[in-house]
């Protein structure tokens, strides 16, 4: 893109300035009405997508739904530890080690 003179260049760049901060505005209103209406779990939810991070997994470790027991069963340290690691790792490596990524080579 080319301007004639140095007026025209710096009057795109302020009307491109202007939209950015109008953009800028309305995402940020629409972050405020999604922070309001949403539960903390939900929110946590979409912090890690927003920071690229995979979900957690949904209510199966949710602390105020566990039974105060004491006992664990064999059956529940695999699968814990499965999904506990995949929610630490970035989400191109967990589609990767769960057989759903795109490269079977």
């Amino acid at each position: 893109m080319s301007f004639a003179n140095r007026e025209e260049y710096v009057a795109f760049l302020e009307a491109k300035v202007e939209a950015l901060e109008e953009a800028l505005r309305r995402r940020s209103e629409v972050l405020r009405k999604v922070q309001r209406e949403v539960c903390q779990d939900d929110l946590l939810q979409i912090s890690r997508i927003e920071a690229g991070l995979p979900l957690l997994p949904r209510q199966a470790y949710d602390v105020s739904l566990w039974p105060e027991t004491t006992e664990l069963t064999t059956a529940d340290v695999e699968q814990t530890m499965t999904d506990l690691w995949r929610s630490l790792a970035p989400r191109e490596q967990s589609s990767a080690e769960d057989g759903s990524g795109e490269d079977d080579s």
